[in-house]
């Protein structure tokens, strides 16, 4: 098997060496060997392992997300990334927004932009006729609102709505009228990700689980060597997400009328859940404290 230094391997993949040392040290991607004298060397499989994650992190993926996936959930987000593009090319698309309406400037399937607030949108009498799907940003989705979006939606393909705060009554409101809702700010990955989603997606885009619940409570009865008690506060924060997040996988099955709101309850856990094992990570590794990572 062909070993390479730290060096060939950051002209191969552009990236420089000292982030390679730090995606090893913060988040334990691509660690490799080591020499009798202490020389990193890396796989050929690493490499290629190095650039599938800084394409990914170039479409805007989090590096803390993609430490937690496998090879196969690395290329199979990549994958995702492919079919959506080419879905985009195909179908005609209209944003709407101050943020959406300026999302996704490279592709040719957007059909028109509006830049304006929803309710400026709909006050113009928009024609969506010509549109396969509409994404709409909106603050707030009143009463009054949800009616609207509810219309437009018969007069398109797919809808999605782009929000920040929302009730329940709201949400199973636009669930019921089938339009999809994905909470807070958007990217251009983002869209392209929501856009051509399925149930067989969405686990994808959650990072994986990199501590257990044994683990993890370990971690929170542990005798603190740092000043604070982070460590033991931290893990038990995270036995409480993570138990969230399964009680929401299990209301998507059990609770059909509410699955769209419970599906996002469970993504909003998985995110916050990979923020706070980063933070496990980082307060472990400054008090000395050794963590059994899940393969």
């Amino acid at each position: 098997m062909q070993h390479l230094s730290i060096g060939a391997v950051s002209k191969l993949t552009q990236i420089p060496a000292h982030t390679l040392r730090k995606w090893e040290s913060r988040h334990g991607i691509a660690t490799p060997e080591r020499t009798p004298t202490g020389r990193r060397v890396y796989t050929q499989e690493q490499v290629e392992l190095l650039k599938l994650i800084k394409q990914l992190m170039a479409s805007g993926h989090a590096l803390s997300h993609l430490s937690g996936l496998g090879p196969a959930e690395l290329q199979e987000l990549a994958g995702m990334h492919i079919e959506n593009t080419a879905r985009l090319q195909a179908d005609s698309l209209v944003l709407v927004g101050p943020n959406v309406g300026l999302r996704l400037t490279s592709q040719p399937a957007v059909r028109a932009r509006f830049t304006g607030t929803v309710d400026e949108w709909l006050q113009g009498q928009p024609a969506t006729g010509a549109a396969d799907t509409v994404v709409i940003e909106t603050d707030t989705i009143p009463p009054t609102l949800t009616d609207k979006l509810a219309e437009v939606r018969q007069q398109v393909t797919d809808l999605l709505v782009v929000y920040r705060f929302a009730s329940s009554a709201a949400l199973h409101a636009l669930s019921a009228a089938q339009v999809r809702v994905v909470q807070g700010h958007v990217n251009d990955n983002d869209l392209l990700l929501n856009l051509s989603v399925d149930a067989d997606s969405v686990d994808i885009q959650r990072p994986r689980q990199r501590f257990s619940m044994e683990e993890l409570a370990r971690i929170a009865s542990l005798s603190p060597g740092l000043q604070c008690e982070c460590p033991n506060h931290i893990a038990t924060i995270l036995m409480d997400i993570s138990a969230f997040e399964r009680y929401s996988s299990e209301c998507v099955d059990s609770d059909p009328e509410s699955a769209a709101l419970h599906a996002e309850l469970g993504a909003i856990s998985a995110r916050a859940r990979g923020l706070f094992e980063d933070a496990l990570v980082a307060v472990a590794a400054a008090d000395g404290i050794s963590l059994s990572v899940r393969d």
